[in-house]
């Protein structure tokens, strides 16, 4: 599993980790997943650290697969569930696609227990700098950037209350 995404104490809280100097910031988190990502330089590798990444998210119930969760444009089943509380965003997601839920795990583990000011701040684009986007069609990795702008928009309308 990328480093990135260990938390290197876990007896912090959500918002004591979410807002100590010990974790990376989304561009540097972002950074070590494409170094480490691309240092696996076999395919069906890569597609196994994804699904790793897949076993630490946090469940989708059933009632929350609902259309309004649902992201459009994307090939597979994908469901984005946002929230704020204490001044953290906390992401879950859940799809029917082992790719698209390895994928989905990266952009939630990079946004997941931060600040809308954090998120809103950050250029996602560790799927151009890894050889995902080669690996995924153009309407999944829409579907992607869909997911993010989301989750940007979200975190961009906490921000103007």
């Amino acid at each position: 599993m990328p480093r990135a995404f260990l938390n290197p104490d876990p007896a912090l809280s959500e918002r004591e980790y979410s807002m100590t100097e010990q974790r990376l910031s989304i561009a540097e988190e972002q950074a070590e997943f494409i170094n480490d990502f691309n240092e696996i330089d076999d395919w069906m590798m890569q597609y196994s650290c994804l699904l790793e990444l897949t076993a630490d998210m946090k469940p989708v119930s059933d009632e929350e697969k609902n259309e309004q969760n649902k992201i459009s444009g994307c090939q597979a089943d994908l469901w984005i569930i946002l929230s704020f509380e204490n001044g953290i965003v906390h992401v879950r997601a859940d799809s029917d696609s082992l790719i698209v839920k390895g994928i989905v795990a990266v952009i939630a583990a990079l946004f997941d227990k931060r600040t809308p000011q954090e998120i809103c701040g950050a250029h996602i684009d560790f799927l151009e700098k890894t050889p995902l986007k080669e690996q995924i069609s153009t309407d999944r990795f829409h579907g992607m950037q869909t997911v993010i702008r989301k989750i940007q928009d979200y975190s961009t309308s906490l921000t103007q209350m």
